[in-house]
């Protein structure tokens, strides 16, 4: 009886902590359901916004080309400027126009990218035959990969236009080149867990654990993924904060949202209940629900019933799983869970309730005991 009471003490409050984490996976869910349309919409860019984007920068460079103008016109006017006038149209005009066509190059490295992965995750020929989860997968991919590479094109261009642009100062290169690399290699040995960071961003993108827009599971904190790079992995949690995390910390993910997720029902009925009847109201509520349209979707597998997983004092534990898209398993369990309370209810089938069993001592079967029980009636008396 006691250790009946303890378990029943104690289940609650397992309870409540698989709650509360539900909870603060259900709302990351949400969170990531957003961010993902997001990132489908930004994904989606049609011709005309990459034409606006590419109009401002040509404005942009269309400024710097009358500030330079305006810049030559006022040399040429001013006799004392007039010695300047040569090294402005020289160094001035290589400096800029390298830093135009490698920025063009920027440019141009943006589209293809978005292309090449937009092409990759929205191929005919492979999303034919990938399942929606695969086709969704492969988006969130693509945006992560999108953006890991264009951030590779940007630093790689720019180390490049920082390099002409000494070489067009006539600032050694060779020289800065040789020592740079004597102190990448320095800092190299005193930055391994940078090195660490790199080489475990690479691993995560390479065996695809998550992707920007996935709902995770670290252990220690849990949530979306709203930016992945090749050093550190940013999770925004459920109380809303932003984490920061080297990629060199992450050790083991659980994903929560990756191709599919499932419901993991389980209630318990009464010892007195039809048990061949409740699990045959279970399999009727879950194939209901599989065959509207409304839950067809969301829905990947008809319910699989898996019958009695526990006898307790509490009740008979029956246990089902839904397998569902991903992001879905807190919507269909909720209406699965109402269903079920409905059906039931009409069926008569009653919920499982804690018991145990009492036991009084017989006083007069132990003499001393009784002694004690005539004796303290009488010490009351004379009080």
């Amino acid at each position: 009886a006691a250790a009946a009471a303890a378990a029943a003490a104690t289940q609650p409050g397992e309870h409540d902590v698989a709650t509360s984490g539900s909870t603060s996976a259900e709302q990351a869910a949400v969170q990531q359901e957003r961010l993902f349309q997001t990132l489908r919409k930004r994904f989606q860019r049609d011709y005309r916004d990459n034409l606006v984007q590419f109009s401002h920068w040509g404005l942009l460079w269309l400024q710097i080309g009358l500030w330079y103008g305006a810049s030559v016109w006022i040399v040429s006017i001013h006799p004392a400027l007039m010695r300047w006038r040569g090294w402005i149209l020289a160094t001035p005009v290589e400096i800029i126009l390298a830093w135009f066509f490698y920025s063009l190059a920027i440019r141009l490295s943006y589209a293809l990218i978005d292309r090449f992965t937009r092409v990759w995750s929205r191929t005919d020929f492979l999303t034919g035959l990938l399942p929606l989860e695969e086709v969704q997968r492969k988006e969130l991919r693509a945006v992560t990969i999108a953006g890991v590479l264009r951030g590779v094109a940007f630093a790689g261009f720019i180390t490049l236009a920082i390099i002409d642009t000494l070489e067009t100062l006539n600032i050694p290169t060779r020289s800065l080149l040789a020592g740079g690399a004597v102190l990448a290699l320095a800092i190299s040995f005193g930055a391994q867990s940078l090195v660490k960071d790199l080489v475990n961003g690479c691993l995560i993108l390479i065996e695809d654990q998550f992707a920007v827009g996935d709902v995770i599971d670290l252990g220690h904190t849990s949530g979306l993924v709203e930016d992945l790079n090749l050093r550190i992995t940013q999770i925004r949690d459920a109380s809303g904060a932003l984490i920061t995390l080297p990629n060199s910390s992450i050790t083991q993910v659980k994903n929560l949202t990756r191709l599919w997720s499932r419901v993991d029902f389980s209630i318990e009925i009464a010892y007195d209940a039809d048990v061949r009847r409740a699990l045959a109201v279970l399999k009727d509520v879950g194939d209901q629900m599989f065959g509207e349209a409304e839950w067809r979707d969301r829905l990947l597998n008809p319910p699989e019933v898996l019958g009695i997983d526990h006898l307790a004092h509490t009740g008979i534990l029956l246990r089902v799983w839904l397998k569902t898209a991903p992001l879905q398993q807190w919507a269909v369990g909720r209406e699965y869970r109402y269903r079920v309370r409905l059906a039931f209810e009409a069926e008569g089938i009653a919920i499982g309730r804690p018991q145990w069993i009492n036991y009084t001592a017989d006083l007069s079967a132990v003499p001393t005991l009784a002694a004690a029980a005539e004796v303290a009636p009488d010490e009351t008396s004379c009080q």
